[in-house]
């Protein structure tokens, strides 16, 4: 077996430096051209995001003939629950007494104590 350093080398050490070298300096620049690669495809996706959000907030705001239109049913929904639980209220007040049980004998509901 030989050592390592007894090896036959096929080009001499200044090419193989040189070499490695401008391999090294290849790979530096494809990974700085994948970073900024990858960077402007983010910012590109994230502004067409915002963009679309953007757009489809302006394209769904009320018109203010809308907007008003929309408050008045609002209103009137609230009004018209109030009435509501209003005139139930009275209802319940005025048959307070009729809502006692019905007693078919007291004799017999009386002895039950």
């Amino acid at each position: 077996m030989q050592s390592a350093d007894l090896s036959p080398k096929l080009i001499d050490q200044s090419a193989a430096y040189y070499l490695a070298n401008t391999l090294s300096k290849c790979h530096t620049t494809r990974a700085t051209l994948y970073s900024w690669s990858l960077n402007i495809g983010l910012v590109i996706f994230i502004l067409a995001v915002i963009g679309t959000y953007i757009y489809y907030c302006y394209k769904t705001k009320l018109t203010p003939y809308e907007a008003q239109q929309k408050l008045m049913r609002d209103q009137e929904y609230v009004l018209s629950k109030i009435r509501y639980y209003q005139a139930e209220n009275v209802n319940r007040q005025v048959s307070n007494i009729h809502d006692l049980p019905k007693m078919e004998n007291n004799i017999e509901y009386l002895r039950s104590f």
